[in-house]
């Protein structure tokens, strides 16, 4: 049987999973196995005990998706209404909107402008004796001054989370992303480096933290009488099918990374002649996963995303926004903070995603940069 699927091609993906043969082999074999007594979740399990293994962490807990994998975490920790989360005012809303659906006060860090991560010098002054936690969140592969953000909770006894959705494959100083913090969270969404369709991981080294979560994961279900409620709370249990998938995908997990680490490469061969730009940040002793591959460029172009986004979609060419602040969102507040977060909004203006699916090829790469760099220098 041949290893790759004939896809649909479509040109200039800006996400997607690497699916082969490998993949559907193993649905078709849950499908006959994966749905009584004990192989109901017996690829959710196998998922979660490798994924927590390469990560090194000794508890893993597979969820429906991130976003509720954050607010397991959140309630699993007492969060309580009024209490404050800091996150950086660059990141998706599902870092945030779990801590307003606790009814607790999500609060916006600005961004460094090297990383594009929340910044830890920063981050002191927000702390008030309301703060229960950081969520620090690896943008686009990059990640924050970690090891300075835990000595920053340590001293001031606040919790420290990890929002790693986007950065599979990324390490700091050889510890991997995933593994800072009280607990720590990935996406396994159709666009991300490996797919489960929707699909959300918890990690923890903490028991505790860890039996709360697998409690309130199931509606609040007593773990000896399946039918008996001790609390009430969303269900977030994950599918067998999810599990198989998510099984199935990390077992490639090194090619994986490889591509992704390739697509970075060949966006920087490509990209170089441009001056004063950044792309996803590569740093001696750390890997980057690269989710997805963004470029940020300097104010003296004086081009703003929006323009480059227009230019680029007149020659069919697909592309995305850098993330929005969350502060310029209604939906958590009602004032400008572009005055306070200059580096968040100023970042937002000039920068935009790639095309970065796993199955982009280095042609699609070369043609696109070519364009890309007329834009820019007209």
């Amino acid at each position: 049987m041949e290893k790759n699927i004939n896809f649909t091609k479509e040109k200039y993906s800006i996400a997607g999973p690497l699916i082969d043969n490998s993949d559907i082999e193993e649905i078709s074999k849950m499908m006959k196995i994966g749905w009584y007594g004990k192989k109901k979740y017996y690829y959710v399990e196998k998922f979660e005990k490798i994924f927590s293994s390469y990560h090194n962490r000794k508890y893993g807990l597979m969820t429906s998706n991130c976003t509720s994998a954050i607010q397991i975490v959140l309630k699993s920790i007492n969060l309580k209404k009024n209490d404050e989360v800091i996150v950086p005012d660059i990141t998706w809303i599902s870092t945030a909107s779990p801590i307003k659906m606790m009814n607790a006060k999500p609060i916006f860090c600005d961004v460094d402008k090297t990383n594009w991560c929340i910044d830890h010098k920063k981050v002191e002054d927000l702390i008030t004796k309301k703060t229960k936690a950081i969520i620090a969140v690896d943008l686009y592969g990059n990640m924050p001054e970690m090891k300075k953000l835990e000595l920053i909770c340590k001293k001031n006894k606040i919790l420290l989370l990890e929002d790693a959705a986007e950065a599979l494959g990324s390490s700091q100083n050889n510890v991997k992303a995933g593994k800072f913090g009280k607990a720590s969270f990935f996406s396994f969404h159709r666009t991300k480096t490996i797919t489960t369709g929707e699909g959300g991981m918890i990690l923890t080294d903490d028991k505790m933290i860890y039996e709360k979560c697998k409690f309130y994961r199931d509606n609040g279900r007593n773990f000896k009488n399946s039918y008996w409620c001790d609390d009430s709370f969303g269900k977030f249990m994950p599918s067998n099918i999810q599990g198989c998938l998510g099984y199935s995908q990390f077992k490639k997990i090194k090619k994986i990374i490889k591509k992704k680490g390739e697509i970075l490469k060949s966006y920087n061969k490509y990209l170089k002649e441009l001056k004063l730009i950044q792309l996803n940040q590569i740093k001696k002793g750390s890997i980057n996963g690269a989710w997805s591959v963004a470029i940020v460029w300097d104010e003296s172009y004086k081009k703003k995303s929006d323009f480059v986004i227009k230019k680029l979609n007149s020659k069919g060419l697909p592309t995305r926004p850098f993330f929005f602040p969350l502060s310029s969102m209604k939906t958590f507040s009602k004032k400008d903070k572009k005055s306070i977060n200059k580096i968040s909004y100023s970042i937002s203006e000039r920068g935009i995603c790639l095309p970065s699916a796993l199955i982009i090829t280095e042609k699609e790469i070369k043609d696109y940069c070519i364009i890309l760099k007329k834009i820019l220098k007209d």
